[in-house]
């Protein structure tokens, strides 16, 4: 019984490393996108303004 706890807490702690993984590669495809269109976005939203 206690190998399958520790089999899933093993599991559950590599499901939050991917996660966290994951997140991080969103932010930073988020800011790079910011970065690379954020002024052209900002410009546009000031001329609809």
């Amino acid at each position: 019984m206690e190998n399958v706890k520790e089999f899933h807490n093993a599991e559950q702690q590599k499901n939050e490393a991917n996660e966290a993984e994951n997140f991080d590669v969103f932010i930073k495809a988020m800011v790079q996108a910011v970065e690379k269109y954020g002024r052209f976005v900002l410009q546009e939203l000031d001329c609809v303004a």
